[in-house]
This record gives structure tokens, C-alpha cells and sequence, in this order.
């Protein structure tokens, strides 16, 4: 009954059987025969047309508000007993943007896993708008991302502080310079990220707040990832702006990282879950784990 009333609950958030079922990878007629199902349980009539779509009846609203206390609190149940470390197994699916996914979460996960070795993990990468559709699609438990998505569906909490900062080819001239000025490289071509990448957001808002955008300056390439960055600028295509935490290798890579006078970027990564959804046992765990490992500040 407890999975009925998931999916009730499912296809009233999502207002489709269709995108329900691909969600959960059955067909549409399998959905639509499960909640004729739970109707014929219940003895009454949850939905009904309405135009190209459907309705909730009196009944079905209802049944609704009751559902999702009674999945809450399950939830809750399930995970105050689940300081048993028997129950702490299965697999948590984590969406990340490049910087925690390629850089941060790896070393972490490790950490969370040599305590709860049964505990297996999926981590997708992408930008941070494409993690937050995921985190409301259900398609990942929770995100780590570069900027914030505080919505009717979805809250964010900070994570741990980044800065970008200047890097370019050692060979070329501009890695001799002590100091670097904003407006004397923007004539020089540069390697931005994609649209949707928080890194690209903080980017944007840095020069606003110097008057500036993307159209003051001579733009070569854009690219989807801090690698490709690191990888272009190496190349001697042109410079770029990078975080902190990818650039540990940009010496060995033959690149240089310094700051730009009076041109300071600071952006945070934040923990991304859907608003009002409690998270299974082992993603909420996995969840309070990295919250645990720095101090939720202001970045």
C-alpha cells in the first residue's frame, strides 16, 4: 500500500502518468493500471478528466494530504532506526557540478564509504542548472553545485567557499606581469564556461559589479568543463578564470594561477535537495555527512 500511495503522490506532483512512468522506467499503462489499483483499495474515485489532463475528486484530495504525512512520517521512521549500521546499504545517486564532482566529492566519498562500505555510489556530473532539473526530476538523490536554487521546490545550503582566479600559459607573456588589470586583457582572447555552469554565473556577476559583461571582452572559446579550461589555456589559446580547487595541478600542467587587481571572485558550492522531500536513509546520512566536514558560514 505504502508504494501506492508513492505513486499517487508521484503522478499528482508531476501532473502525468507519462512522465511518471518514464521516471521509474515502466510503461504508461502500468502507472494508470497501479492507481486503478489503489482506487479499488480505497473504494472511491481519486481522479478524474479534466480537458488533456486530470483532476483530483474530493476523495483524491484527500487521500493526497494524507499520503504524503503518512510518507513523511515513514521516512522519519525509517531513519531513526536507521542508526543501525546493518540498514546503512543500497546506493545514493549525487548530482555535482564540475568543480565538487571532479574535485571535492571523490575524496569525501571515500571518506563516508570507509565507514559504510555496503553504501555504493553514482555521481553525474554536469552544469549546476542541469543538477538542479535532475534533483527535481528525482533523477539524483541530492546535488552539490556552484550557485544557489532556493525555489518553491528546491533548497540550497552552503557548502564550502571558492574563488576564481586568473590562469594562464606559463610561456605566455602575460604569466611574467606581477600584476594583472581588468580592462588591460580585454583585448586578449579568453576561454569562458558554458551557460548554466555556476562557475560562468559568479563570473558574470563579478564584472557586473564593475560595469562590465561577456561582450566587453574578446571571447575565443567556450567549453564545459574546468579540465577543458585548464587544457585550452595550456594550449596557448587564450586565459582564463579558474577555481582555487582545480588549479593545484595548473603548475605541473605548465600554467600560472594569480589574482587580478581590485577583481576578486568568491562563489560557494551548496547542497541541493528538493524542498519539503526527506531523503532516503542512506542519502540523508551521506547528506549530514558532507554538511559535517566545514562550517556552515556565509560564504
Amino acid at each position: 500500500m505504502l508504494d501506492l500511495m508513492r505513486l499517487f503522490a508521484q503522478v499528482v506532483e508531476e501532473q502525468s502518468f507519462t512522465v511518471v512512468a518514464r521516471k521509474l522506467g515502466i510503461s504508461q499503462p502500468a502507472v494508470s493500471n497501479q492507481i486503478r489499483a489503489f482506487e479499488e483499495k480505497l473504494g472511491v474515485k481519486l481522479l478524474y478528466r479534466k480537458g488533456k489532463g486530470f483532476a483530483l475528486t474530493p476523495e483524491g484530495e484527500t487521500v493526497y494530504k494524507h499520503a504524503l504525512h503518512m510518507l513523511d512520517e515513514w521516512s522519519e521512521l525509517m531513519r531513526e532506526i536507521g542508526d543501525s549500521e546493518k540498514l546503512m546499504s543500497g546506493k545514493v545517486h549525487i548530482g555535482a557540478s564540475h568543480i565538487p564532482g571532479e574535485y571535492l566529492l571523490p575524496m569525501y566519498l571515500a571518506s563516508f564509504r570507509n565507514r559504510y562500505p555496503e553504501i555504493k555510489f553514482k555521481l553525474t556530473i554536469g552544469d549546476s542548472l542541469e543538477m538542479a532539473e535532475k534533483v527535481l526530476a528525482h533523477e539524483v538523490d541530492f546535488a552539490v553545485v556552484g550557485a544557489v536554487f532556493d525555489t518553491e521546490k528546491l533548497t540550497s545550503e552552503f557548502w564550502i567557499k571558492d574563488e576564481l582566479g586568473f590562469v594562464i600559459s606559463s610561456s605566455h607573456p602575460l604569466s611574467k606581469q606581477k600584476n594583472i588589470d581588468l580592462n588591460s586583457i580585454r583585448e586578449d582572447p579568453m576561454i569562458i564556461r558554458e551557460t548554466g555552469s555556476g562557475h560562468r554565473r559568479a563570473f558574470e556577476e563579478a564584472l557586473a559589479k564593475r560595469g562590465l559583461d561577456l561582450n566587453d571582452f574578446n571571447i575565443a572559446l567556450e567549453v564545459g568543463s574546468s579540465e577543458a579550461v585548464k587544457t585550452a589555456v595550456c594550449s596557448g589559446i587564450g586565459y582564463s578564470f579558474l577555481s582555487k580547487h582545480a588549479s593545484e595541478s595548473c603548475e605541473r600542467q605548465g600554467l600560472v594561477w594569480k589574482n587580478v587587481d581590485d577583481f576578486f571572485i568568491e562563489r560557494g558550492f551548496y547542497l541541493l535537495t528538493r524542498r519539503n522531500k526527506p531523503l532516503t536513509i542512506t542519502a540523508h546520512e551521506c547528506y549530514q555527512f558532507l554538511a559535517a566536514q566545514v562550517d556552515f558560514s556565509t560564504p
